[in-house]
């Protein structure tokens, strides 16, 4: 026998409880008219950041300037980020990225780098991970300080360092559902 009775009835009294709260969130919505349940959504709908950058740069110590990363490589990242209009510094932008050149060949989910970034701002930080290829990239955030103290949520990146043929700019649009 794979499973002793005490886990199967471990198991059968978890699902009555996810059963159960389910049923209880159907009541809450009926007895309030669904009042509770449109602002939990309306608070996880969170708010919008859009943030520009500056200063772009991608450095390797595994390569010499000016030669692509290979698989392998560790890089890092950084630059300065700006309000939405680009004319105000409100923080800096650090990034560790480990090159994966896409063991498996080019496909729709192939990544060239898993990267691990920090927004370092003024009023916090916000902590973000996530695999990118070139163009737009999607980052999961995972944690923040401060004012983005136990932030989640996602955000799009563009980014253009120097080093790789772009202009050194960036930007963020960043979704915070906490």
């Amino acid at each position: 026998m794979l499973f002793r009775p005490t886990a199967r009835r471990g198991l059968v009294g978890r699902g009555a409880l996810v059963l159960a709260g389910a049923l209880g969130l159907g009541a809450v919505a009926r007895s309030d008219g669904g009042r509770e349940l449109a602002r939990q959504a309306s608070a996880a709908a969170g708010s919008t950041l859009r943030l520009t950058g500056r200063q772009w740069h991608l450095v390797s110590q595994d390569r010499p300037a000016g030669e692509p990363p290979a698989q392998g490589d560790r890089l890092t990242m950084f630059g300065e980020l700006l309000d939405e209009s680009g004319e105000r510094k409100v923080g800096e932008f650090y990034a560790a990225c480990f090159c994966t050149g896409s063991p498996f060949g080019a496909s729709p989910v192939a990544a060239a780098n898993v990267e691990m970034h920090t927004l370092n701002m003024v009023d916090g930080s916000i902590v973000a991970m996530g695999s990118a290829t070139a163009g737009d990239n999607v980052y999961a955030i995972v944690g923040g300080t401060g004012r983005y103290a136990g932030a989640s949520g996602s955000y799009v990146a563009r980014q253009r360092p120097i080093e790789l043929g772009g202009d050194g700019t960036a930007e963020f649009v960043v979704t915070l559902t906490k």
